[in-house]
C-alpha cells in the first residue's frame, strides 16, 4: 500500500498559509480595539496618563488636546448625572497586567478595562488640563476601531517576530519532521508566536479594551511564554548530543500543565511569577548549553553546531531576561517598551538560518535553502496575480504575465543574490580548474609542484589544517565532513585537510567531487608534461650528437692543421662545443673544473696580450659541487666577456681574480691596474651591449653583478648562486591565475 507522505515544500506551505491566516486575525483584533486619535503615556513621575501625539485634531471639538496636555478622567457625552467620569489611574495603560504584584490587583485593572471599554463604545467626554496654563478643559470625541495604517511600531515588532520564529522553525520542520529536535525548535517557535501576537494585540491598546477578551489573551500569552522556554530546554537536552532519553522530555508536559494551571487558575505567587519561570529556564538553558558543551568535546561536529545554535540561544534569551524579565522583577524602570522586548526573541531563529548551511544544524546543508527559496517563489507569483486580479482587476491572462515577469526578472535575480551571500564561496568554472591543474604540473621542479598543490588546494577549501598522512588510496570525507583524504598526487604525500573554510563549514559530496576533479585534471596534466619532458630530452640529445659528431669533429680537424694564432680560438670553440653537449645532454659540471678551464683560458689570452693574471685557485674544497648548464656557462662566459673588456679597454698590465665560497654562493672578484670605466659605463648608460648583456646574463640565474671604480683600475664582483632557482617569467609573460576563490 502506498504512503502519501507530504514533500517540504507543501508542509512549507502549509506553514505560511497558517501563518498568513494568524497574521490576519491578529491585525483584525488590533483594529477592533476602541481608538480616539490619541497616544498616551505616563508623565516622568509616572503619576498621570499624558498625551504625546495625536493622529487626528480633527476628530475633537474644541478646544482640541494638544501634546503633552493630562487625561484626567473621561465620562459619557452627554453627561449623564447616573454615569459620573471615570477618573483615569496610571495602571489603565499598563501594556504588561502580568507585571502587576498581586491576583486581585489584576482582578481590579480588568475591571476597570470593563468599565472604561464600554465607555468608549459611544461619544465621550475628555476631562483634559492644559500643560502651561495648568487649567482644566474638556473635549468631546467620536472612539471608533483603529485604522490599520495607525497601528504602532511596537505592533508590527511583536507580530512580525512571532511569524518570522514560526516561518523559520517551520521550514527546519518541513525539512526534517520525523526528527525530534526540528520538531520541539517548531513548537518553541510556535508558543513565541503565541506570547507575541497575544501581546501585540492588547499592550498596543491605546486605553482600553474588551476585557473579556483581554481576560483570555493575557493568560494565553503567559502559556505560551512557557512553552518556549521549555521547548528550548528540550532541545538542548537532546541536540546536538542526546543528553537524555527522548522519554524524560513528557515531564516538560507535566510542568506545562502546573505553570498553565497556576496562569488561568490565578494561583501562586502572583501575576510577576511568569518572569520568575522566564528567568530559571534563561538559567536552565545555560545550564544544558554546558552540559552539551562538555558532551560534544571530542565530537568537533557536534561542538561546532553547538556553538552556532547555542549562541544564538543563549543571545535572544538572555537578552529578553534582561530586557523583559529583570525590571519587572526588580523594579527598575527600563527605557525600551515591553512591545519592543520580545522582538529579541528572533534572533535565535536568525542565527539558525544563517547556521544552517555553516555548520548543517539539525544535519540540514545548502539544499535546505533551496526548498525555501522555490516555495517563496511559487507563493509569491500566486500571491501577486492573486493581487493584481483583486486590487487592479487585471484580467487573469495578463495578470499572470505581469506576475511571470516581477518574478523572473525581481524576484530570481534577488534570491540568487541571497544564494551567494550565504553560501559565501565562488563557484569554480572548469577553464579555472585546468588552468590551476597546469600551473601545478608545469612548476620546475617536484619540491614546486608538492608545494602548488597545498598551496592550490588551501585556495581552494581554506583548511584550518592541512597533514601528511599514509595509507589512502581514494579521496573520501570522513567525521561527519570535517575532514577530506586525498591520494598521493603532483608529487606530494597523501593528504587530510581538516577543517575547511577557516572552520566555518564542512566537506559536502559537492567538494568531494571537486577535489576528485581535479586530481583527474592534475594527473593528465602531469601525463602531457611528462611527454613533453620526453621529447624535449629526445630532441635535445639529437642535437647534442649532432654537434658533438659533426661540428665537434670538424672543429678537431681544424685544430690539428691550425697555427698557433688560430689555435686558441679553435681550442675556446671546442671548449663550448663541450660545455653546449653536455647541457643538452642534462650532465652537470664540477665546480672546480669549470674554473679550472675558465682560468687556464684566461691566462692565455692575457699572456698574449701581455698582462699578468694572478689568480689563486680557492682553498675550500669545490671538487663536490656541481653546476647546472646554465650556471656554468653563465660563469664561463662573463669571465670570458670581462677578460676581453680588460684586453680592449683597460691598457692594464695587471688582473686580479679572487674566488670566495660561501654557503650557496660562489662570489668572484675582478680587478685591473688600467685606466678605468667612464662614469657612464660605471652607472650602467653606456650604449654598447657588453655590459648590459653581462648584468643580465647574471641576473637570469639570480646572481648580482657589481661595478667599483678602484684609484688604479676597476673592479667588477660576480656573485653567482650554485643552485639554479625556478626561472622568473620575463616581462609580458602572466604569472600564476589569481586565487580559485578570490572575489575578482
Amino acid at each position: 500500500m502506498r504512503t502519501n507522505i507530504p514533500t517540504p515544500s507543501l508542509l512549507l506551505i502549509v506553514v505560511t498559509l497558517l501563518s498568513v491566516a494568524v497574521a490576519v486575525v491578529v491585525m483584525w483584533g488590533a483594529t477592533m480595539v476602541p481608538w480616539m486619535g490619541l497616544r498616551l503615556a505616563l508623565t516622568p513621575d509616572g503619576s498621570q496618563i499624558q498625551v504625546i501625539g495625536i493622529d487626528d485634531v480633527d476628530s475633537f471639538s474644541e478646544p482640541t488636546p494638544g501634546n503633552g496636555n493630562l487625561l484626567l478622567a473621561i465620562g459619557p457625552h452627554p453627561a449623564d448625572p447616573a454615569h459620573p467620569p471615570v477618573v483615569l489611574e496610571p495602571s489603565d495603560i499598563t501594556p504588561e497586567p502580568d507585571s502587576f504584584e498581586s491576583f486581585a490587583a489584576i482582578d481590579t485593572f480588568f475591571q476597570r478595562q470593563a468599565v472604561l471599554d464600554a465607555l468608549l463604545q459611544e461619544p465621550v467626554t475628555l476631562y483634559m488640563q492644559s500643560t502651561y496654563s495648568r487649567e482644566p478643559f474638556t473635549t468631546v470625541t467620536y472612539p471608533m476601531t483603529r485604522p490599520f495604517e495607525n497601528l504602532p511600531d511596537g505592533f508590527w515588532v511583536q507580530l512580525l517576530a512571532g511569524l518570522a520564529g514560526v516561518l523559520i522553525s517551520g521550514w527546519v520542520w518541513a525539512l526534517k519532521p520525523g526528527r525530534l529536535g526540528p520538531v520541539l525548535f517548531f513548537i518553541g517557535a510556535g508558543g513565541m508566536a503565541l506570547s507575541t501576537t497575544t501581546s501585540a494585540i492588547y499592550a498596543n491598546r491605546e486605553l482600553a479594551m474588551n476585557a473579556d477578551l483581554f481576560r483570555v489573551l493575557v493568560p494565553v500569552n503567559n502559556s505560551g511564554a512557557v512553552i518556549f522556554g521549555l521547548a528550548m530546554f528540550g532541545l538542548l537536552m537532546i541536540y546536538p548530543v542526546r543528553l537524555i532519553r527522548p522519554a524524560w522530555l513528557w515531564l516538560l508536559l507535566v510542568l506545562f500543565a502546573v505553570m498553565a494551571t497556576l496562569t488561568f487558575g490565578h494561583i501562586g505567587l502572583g501575576p510577576y511569577q511568569l518572569y520568575l519561570f522566564v528567568a530559571a529556564a534563561t538559567l536552565a538553558i545555560f545550564a544544558a548549553i554546558g552540559l552539551q558543551w562538555l558532551a560534544t568535546r571530542k565530537r568537533p561536529a557536534d561542538r561546532a553546531a553547538l556553538g552556532w545554535l547555542g549562541l544564538s540561544i543563549a543571545v535572544g534569551c538572555s537578552a529578553y531576561t534582561v530586557l523583559g524579565a529583570a525590571p519587572v522583577l526588580f523594579d527598575v524602570p527600563f527605557g525600551l517598551p515591553q512591545s519592543h522586548v520580545t522582538g529579541v526573541l528572533v534572533v535565535i531563529y536568525l542565527g539558525l538560518a544563517f547556521g544552517l548551511s555553516r555548520f548543517r544544524l539539525f544535519e540540514l546543508g545548502d539544499w535546505a535553502y533551496r526548498v525555501l527559496f522555490y516555495t517563496v517563489g511559487t507563493l509569491l507569483l500566486v500571491c501577486i496575480d492573486a493581487g493584481l486580479v483583486v486590487l487592479l482587476e487585471l484580467d487573469n491572462g495578463p495578470a499572470l504575465a505581469l506576475s511571470l515577469l516581477l518574478v523572473g526578472f525581481l524576484y530570481l535575480p534577488t534570491r540568487d543574490w541571497i544564494w551567494r551571500r550565504i553560501t559565501a564561496r565562488r563557484r569554480i568554472e572548469q577553464h579555472e580548474l585546468f588552468s590551476a591543474a597546469l600551473d601545478v604540473a608545469f612548476a620546475p621542479s617536484p619540491a614546486g609542484r608538492a608545494s602548488r598543490w597545498r598551496a592550490l588546494l588551501t585556495r581552494l577549501f581554506d583548511p584550518l589544517e592541512v597533514t601528511e598522512s599514509t595509507d589512502i588510496a581514494a579521496i573520501g570525507v570522513s567525521n561527519d565532513g570535517l575532514t577530506l583524504h586525498l591520494p598521493p598526487a603532483a608529487g606530494s604525500p597523501p593528504l587530510l585537510l581538516a577543517y575547511p573554510f577557516a572552520g566555518r563549514g564542512l566537506f559536502s559530496p559537492q567538494h568531494q567531487d571537486l577535489a576528485e576533479q581535479l586530481l583527474t585534471l592534475v594527473a593528465r596534466a602531469e601525463e602531457g608534461r611528462e611527454a613533453y619532458m620526453r621529447g624535449v630530452g629526445e630532441e635535445r640529445r639529437r642535437m647534442a650528437r649532432d654537434l658533438h659528431d659533426d661540428v665537434g669533429a670538424r672543429l678537431l680537424t681544424g685544430l690539428h692543421t691550425a697555427d698557433e694564432t688560430t689555435r686558441p680560438t679553435l681550442q675556446a670553440a671546442l671548449s663550448d662545443i663541450r660545455a653546449i653537449v653536455s647541457g643538452l645532454s642534462g650532465e652537470e659540471a664540477s665546480l672546480d673544473r669549470v674554473l679550472a678551464e675558465t682560468r687556464h683560458e684566461a691566462a692565455r689570452r692575457l699572456e698574449a696580450a701581455e698582462i699578468a693574471l694572478d689568480w689563486p685557485l680557492p682553498e675550500a674544497e669545490i671538487d663536490a659541487i656541481q653546476l647546472d648548464y646554465r650556471l656554468h656557462k653563465a660563469l664561463t662566459s662573463a669571465v670570458r666577456e670581462i677578460v676581453s673588456n680588460v684586453i680592449r679597454h683597460s691598457a692594464a698590465s695587471r688582473f686580479t681574480v679572487t674566488a670566495t665560497l660561501s654557503p650557496g654562493h660562489l662570489t668572484v672578484q675582478f680587478a685591473d691596474n688600467g685606466k678605468g670605466l667612464p662614469p657612464a659605463a660605471l652607472a650602467g648608460e653606456t650604449a654598447g651591449f657588453g655590459l648590459r648583456n653581462l648584468r643580465h646574463r647574471i641576473g637570469d640565474i639570480g646572481g648580482y653583478l657589481t661595478l667599483a671604480a678602484m684609484p688604479a683600475g676597476t673592479t667588477i664582483t660576480l656573485d653567482i648562486p650554485l643552485v639554479l632557482q625556478p626561472h622568473t617569467p620575463e616581462p609580458g609573460v602572466p604569472e600564476p591565475p589569481l586565487p580559485l576563490n578570490s572575489p575578482a
